[in-house]
């Protein structure tokens, strides 16, 4: 048994070296349905660093300090596909459902329906998977309104770019997602959400993937007086089957100082948690 070892062990190294292999990338599909909720909750506070002085001036102003708010946005979206045409295009109809966004400050809460709420878009996808569109239907929807709807809907796809090379369990890979925070009396503060992806598992038809991210200025632009810090994790998961991400969850806290003038500087703790799920028909 003894001189037959260093053959097991071959076949068993060789059996881990030839672990099996994935390739993702998310596609659409003809004559399908996808129906996708999205939560998202924010809560955040706003303090500001300053002399007695000029807070007591924000105090007689009726600034009540920190600045406590939490906000909620509630969506559906169903996407309804065509047979695929002869030029490779599939034609796609996007409907909205209602669109809530709840905020609460200081005790008060207010809601309203966004203005792109039961909206309908017709257009198609090509093999890329990306989305061009053609008519955008909706009564509250004013021209620019359409102009950024269209602008997004032609950018922005399904929210994680896969390598082009196979991946195998064990395997990372890096999305980079440039953001733009306002800031009261001051430019936007640029950030860059670094994400980074394990793929965990892959079982059922479903690939499990690791979520961390982290939260840094984006070196690009010139921000004098700014830091932003802040790392979170969550959890996607792909559907081998459908070539479509099916679910995403992240909580991702971070903290944003900003020197707002020679007397007055904003810090920001705020942390957003997300929650995508997709059915497909």
């Amino acid at each position: 048994m003894i001189k037959y070892l260093p053959i097991i062990f071959l076949l068993f190294s060789f059996s881990i070296n030839a672990q099996e292999s994935f390739s993702f990338k998310a596609q659409i599909s003809p004559n399908k349905k996808y129906i996708t909720q999205l939560e998202s909750s924010s809560i955040s506070e706003i303090d500001f660093i300053t002399d007695e002085e000029t807070m007591e001036e924000l105090k007689s102003q009726g600034v009540k300090l920190p600045l406590k708010f939490t906000t909620q946005t509630k969506m559906t979206t169903t996407i309804s596909t065509g047979s695929e045409r002869v030029d490779g295009y599939i034609p796609a109809t996007m409907q909205y459902g209602k669109v809530l966004a709840t905020t609460e400050m200081n005790g008060e809460t207010k809601t309203e329906e966004k203005p792109f709420s039961g909206a309908k878009i017709l257009g198609k996808y090509d093999n890329n998977f990306k989305f061009e569109v053609d008519t955008i239907i909706g009564n509250n929807i004013d021209t620019q309104m359409r102009a950024v709807l269209k602008n997004i809907l032609s950018t922005v796809q399904q929210s994680i770019n896969f390598p082009e090379e196979p991946m195998q369990i064990g395997d990372t890979f890096q999305n980079e997602i440039p953001m733009s925070i306002p800031i009261q009396g001051m430019n936007p503060i640029k950030v860059i959400i670094k994400i980074d992806y394990l793929l965990r598992d892959i079982a059922d038809g479903k690939a499990t993937f690791d979520v961390n991210q982290q939260v840094s200025l984006d070196a690009s632009q010139e921000q004098v007086n700014v830091k932003a810090t802040g790392s979170g994790s969550g959890v996607s998961v792909y559907s081998v089957t459908d070539n479509y991400l099916i679910k995403n969850q992240s909580e991702l806290p971070m903290e944003l100082t900003a020197k707002i003038n020679e007397k007055i500087t904003s810090k920001v703790k705020a942390t957003t948690q997300t929650n995508l799920s997709v059915i497909i028909e």
